[in-house]
């Protein structure tokens, strides 16, 4: 009975123990998170632009804390223009919503300078944006033309003045996809249609420039589409053609084909 009584006292030391750590971790805990949450508040109120409403500082507030950041990183804290995305930001095919992007800037390490963007709701409509490239994604433009006349159709030159066909063109370094085309020309007589054609592998695409022939002057043309329509690999030869109605006479001719790789 003497060692049962013993063994008693002893769990319940240890239970009383447990408890009082158990409380004692608890009234920590409550104790730092009240500082931290004033901190934030302060250097959210301290960083952000006056772009930046009341209810949206709080949601950033929210967002910075469970990211885990630091507040004495953060530099500044701003509304992003939807005119000038930052290329970090990927909206595809968007036209009407009720969103709004923040940018917050802060530095993890003396020599580092980092962001992150967070996406909400906004009372401000979002305006039409869309094909913007993410971050890891790149635009490059393929420059093909002809410099004097052409009385008929015929393949363009690359930007290096060599004439391209079904075999010669821009031999791709990566995979990818054509994503834009421009032309521009001049035309000197006659009516109808002016295309440019684009070939993959000699093979004619689905996408090009359609230019109409009313008029004598410059004629300009531009259309886009979103990447992985029109895919590519490495080793892919793309060459540009133009093909012209019966009669047309034009004159220096500028097409830009735009590419994503990836």
């Amino acid at each position: 009975m003497k060692n049962k009584r013993g063994k008693s006292k002893l769990f319940a030391i240890l239970g009383i123990c447990t408890i009082v750590l158990l409380v004692a971790s608890m009234l920590i805990s409550a104790a730092n998170d009240a500082p931290i949450s004033e901190e934030v508040n302060q250097v959210v109120e301290e960083k952000t632009d006056n772009s930046v409403s009341g209810d949206v500082s709080a949601y950033v507030e929210d967002f910075v804390e469970k990211k885990g950041i630091n507040p004495n990183e953060i530099n500044n804290i701003s509304k992003v223009d939807f005119d000038s995305l930052p290329k970090e930001v990927n909206i595809e095919n968007v036209n009407d919503a009720n969103l709004a992007i923040y940018q917050i800037d802060y530095n993890k390490s003396a020599s580092s300078n980092n962001k992150i963007f967070v996406v909400t709701y906004s009372v401000d409509k979002l305006k039409a944006q869309g094909d913007i490239i993410v971050s890891q994604d790149k635009r490059e433009f393929l420059n093909f033309g002809f410099s004097g006349e052409m009385d008929s159709s015929g393949f363009l030159k690359s930007a290096s003045g060599v004439s391209t066909d079904l075999e010669r063109g821009y031999v791709m370094m990566r995979s990818g996809s054509i994503t834009g085309i421009s032309t521009s020309l001049d035309l000197l007589k006659g009516s109808g249609n002016v295309e440019i054609v684009i070939y993959k592998n000699g093979n004619q695409i689905n996408f090009g420039n359609t230019l109409i022939a009313d008029s004598a002057g410059v004629k300009e043309d531009y259309d886009t589409q979103s990447k992985g329509t029109v895919p590519f690999e490495a080793g892919d030869i793309i060459s540009a053609y133009l093909k012209s109605s019966e009669g047309i006479s034009l004159k220096d001719v500028t097409a830009l084909i735009e590419i994503t790789t990836n």
